[in-house]
């Protein structure tokens, strides 16, 4: 099994951390996430990684009060390069996961900064793509608006693409560092980028690294909607999905590793698919419960229902009372991801929601599974999600910093080890050699 966790704060999936007296206040600090990636370290986690937006998110009049008001996911991130680079000195063996816009950031930046990490950190750096959704992060970044997904993707490919030429510029043996012939590298070991058949080249190349000691960064992806799952299928070595049941997630798992050995040749074994969860930890069963009730307790309705409405741009207040599926519908491509909706709409019709359902789960989890229970029983679910080949690992999402993480390592990893399904060691420095990639 593979654990990976995901980290955004303040807010995580639960909207009201930051104000959660067990949740620390720190998260502007470099102490915070050196802390979050030895606790991971020391739960034998194969990867930290770091979420990104580059937009405060915006009503849809433009402005952004009521996501800065209300503490909403999203009003604070860190840059994902420069927070992993401090984890990576913090740190031995954790892999270090930064996501990095395809939309925005050209492709010699991203293969210059995920390289010089890979380096620095003895090969455990990882680039979670994303294409970007909103307006609002084109605005920041000099266009007026976001392309659509089709050409979001058609760009990722090309960029991703181009990437790996650039990481692969320099062949393996092309560092010779020979003193006596005066040799530092053989420059008939070193290429250019050659022009791509759809278009002009996104860079010539070649990178101003040699290849590090994984080869090159891990592939990581997120996409859900059918075009995502094409583009994970093409490219990615992890993907990071969200089931609403084991059926759905097996049927994600399967469907995704067919696709990668018919469209692409690739062996399916060669993509990890780990399933997004949220797990709420107690001693007990009753222990959990009452903590999940806690949570659940601190959860405004009205500051809810205000960040649902600005999540699906709405322009009048949403009615509490309303169906839930037919305000989703009536809201379609307000997020910008269809795959995101897919899922909101999935869950708020198998659970019969009404918008203020809705609200109040989207602050408690953003419909992300919860597993609530002892340290057992969690661990009982989580091994049979994984033999039943529902999923290869999981994304392990807190409700709280960094207790949910604390309680997680401390009680639940002893218990997978315990039945053989979880390492008791890292297999070798590498992100790769945690992955078996």
């Amino acid at each position: 099994m593979h654990l990976v966790g995901m980290v955004n704060p303040p807010t995580s999936q639960y909207a009201e951390n930051w104000r959660n007296p067990l949740g620390r206040s720190d998260w502007l600090s470099g102490r915070f996430f050196a802390d979050l990636g030895r606790t991971l370290e020391r739960g034998r986690f194969d990867m930290i990684f770091f979420a990104d937006a580059l937009a405060v998110p915006e009503a849809a009049d433009g402005t952004y009060d009521a996501t800065v008001r209300t503490g909403g996911k999203g009003t604070i991130y860190l840059d994902p390069i420069a927070t992993v680079s401090l984890v990576a000195g913090a740190t031995h063996h954790i892999g270090l996961g930064a996501t990095v816009s395809t939309s925005f950031v050209p492709a010699y930046t991203i293969a210059r900064q995920l390289l010089t990490v890979d380096h620095l950190s003895g090969g455990r750096a990882a680039w979670n793509i994303v294409t970007s959704t909103t307006n609002a992060e084109a605005r920041n970044l000099g266009q007026e608006r976001i392309g659509d997904p089709a050409a979001r993707y058609d760009l990722a490919d090309r960029v991703v693409g181009t990437v790996l030429d650039l990481w692969h510029s320099w062949d393996p043996d092309a560092l010779v560092l020979d003193r006596d012939r005066r040799v530092f590298a053989d420059p008939s070991r070193i290429h250019r980028v050659a022009a791509p058949d759809d278009g002009p080249r996104l860079s010539r190349g070649p990178l101003t690294l040699p290849r590090s000691r994984q080869g090159h960064p891990v592939l990581m992806q997120a996409g859900s909607s059918p075009r995502g799952r094409a583009f994970a299928a093409r490219w990615a070595d992890v993907v990071f999905a969200i089931g609403d049941t084991e059926d759905q997630m097996r049927d994600f798992r399967a469907e995704l590793r067919e696709r990668a050995a018919r469209d692409h040749g690739r062996d399916p074994d060669s993509i990890l698919v780990l399933q997004g969860v949220q797990p709420i930890l107690g001693w007990t069963d009753t222990d959990a419960d009452l903590k999940l009730t806690q949570l659940r307790g601190q959860i405004s309705l009205d500051d809810a229902l205000v960040k649902l409405g600005r999540l699906l741009h709405a322009a009048v207040p949403l009615d509490p009372a309303a169906v839930a599926t037919e305000v989703l519908a009536a809201h379609r491509g307000a997020t910008g991801s269809a795959g995101f909706e897919d899922m909101l709409a999935s869950v708020s019709a198998r659970r019969g929601f009404t918008v203020a359902d809705l609200a109040i789960e989207q602050a408690l989890n953003q419909l992300h599974p919860q597993l609530v229970g002892s340290p057992e029983r969690v661990a009982d679910e989580l091994e049979h999600l994984f033999l039943s080949g529902a999923a290869d690992g999981f994304i392990v999402m807190p409700a709280l910093y960094h207790s949910s993480f604390e309680e997680f390592v401390d009680g639940v990893v002893p218990e997978l080890q315990r039945r053989g399904i979880f390492r008791t060691d890292y297999e070798g420095p590498t992100l790769r050699d945690h992955l078996r990639r």
